[in-house]
Formats: C-alpha cells, structure tokens, sequence
C-alpha cells in the first residue's frame, strides 16, 4: 500500500526531471569516456544533451563533478553484485580447475567490455571521487576476489590445489585478468582465446600439488 502511494505522488514532471537526468548522465558517461573529464566541458555536455547550462545545473548544482560522481555511483552496487553472483555460478560448477577459470577470464572480459564506458571513467578518473565514494567502491571491488578466494580454499580442502595464501592468490590472478582485459579493451579488442589459454595454464600449473 504504501509503494503504491509512493507512486501516486510521482508527477509529469517529476517523471519528466528522472528522464531528464537520465538524459545528462547517459550523455555525459559516453563524453567521459571518450574525451576523458577534464577534456569535456558544460558547454559541450549541453550542447550534446540540447539543454541550456541553467537548465542542467537545476538539475545537477554541482556541475560537473557532480556528474561525473553520478554517473559512477548510477547502479554501482548492481554492477558489483552482478560480478559477484557470476563468480559464485562459476565456481558452483562441478568442473576442472581449467574450465573454471577459462569460464572466469572469459565472463568477466564479456562483462566489461559490455561496460567499458563507466570502465574507462572509472580507470581515468577515479582520482576525482571523494574519499566516501572510494571507500564504498573498495569495498564493493573486494567482494568479487574474497568469493575467489574462497573458491580456491574449498579448492585446497578437496585436494584440488596445494596450500596458498588464498586472499593473494586469488588478488594475483583477478589482477592480472583485468590489467590484460583493460589493455584489450582499450585497444579495441578483446581476450584472445589462446591468451586465456596460457593464462589458465599458468595458474593451473602454479596452483597445482
């Protein structure tokens, strides 16, 4: 009862000032990715967008900086949970060691590329976030390696793999994933079949007892 109340009380322009800004951050996220902050001015922000400076500022009174928080902090946690969920089906698999981290290196390089935009801000300008806005980022960014991490301890109690520092492992192999990732990304290509091949390889034989 109470939901639909909330819903009663949205208004044409209330519903016209949400799509509106989604407008702004839609726009704004792919001029940031492209250009980068501080090579996009308001003045082309609007421009692209079709909307006066005073008009976009009534929306967003922090310019662009509060743009910019907005379009990284715009779903974060679902991108987040989204990543986190995947690696738990991946590692639920009853598979090798091989097919999983194969499944690993391939999912998370779909997903990424899916949303290299806010990837590429994000890399680019983290800097410029506020230290609260960090912080929930680190934390959120920590979910997805502690899950690998004890993935590859349920791996050592079942004799798959011999002992580790599982939290290290699991941050050595993530990295390194997403460093080759970025790399691709930002050349415009992706993982190559034969790279995850030899990267899998290499863990399997590192990990191995």
């Amino acid at each position: 009862m109470d939901q639909k109340q909330k819903t009663k009380k949205m208004t044409s322009r209330d519903l016209q000032a949400a799509e509106r800004k989604k407008q702004i951050l839609k726009i704004a996220k792919q001029l940031f990715a492209d250009k980068g902050y501080h090579a996009t001015s308001m003045r082309e922000l609007n421009k692209a967008i079709g909307m006066t400076e005073a008009l976009t500022y009534h929306y967003f009174p922090g310019g662009k900086l509060e743009i910019l928080r907005a379009v990284l902090q715009n779903a974060q946690e679902e991108r987040i949970s989204n990543f986190v969920a995947f690696f738990k089906a991946s590692f639920s698999q009853n598979e090798s060691l091989k097919t999983i981290l194969t499944h690993l290196m391939q999912g998370f390089s779909e997903r990424i590329i899916l949303d290299k935009e806010y990837f590429q801000i994000l890399i680019r300008d983290r800097n410029l976030l506020e230290q609260e806005d960090k912080e929930t980022l680190d934390t959120l960014t920590r979910l997805p390696f502690e899950a690998m991490a004890a993935f590859l301890a349920g791996q050592h109690e079942r004799g798959e793999i011999r002992s580790l520092d599982f939290e290290i492992a699991a941050s050595q192999f993530l990295s390194h994933t997403v460093v080759l990732i970025v790399r691709q990304m930002l050349d415009g290509r992706t993982l190559e079949v034969e790279t995850i091949n030899d990267i899998t390889d290499f863990y399997v034989r590192l990990w191995s007892t």
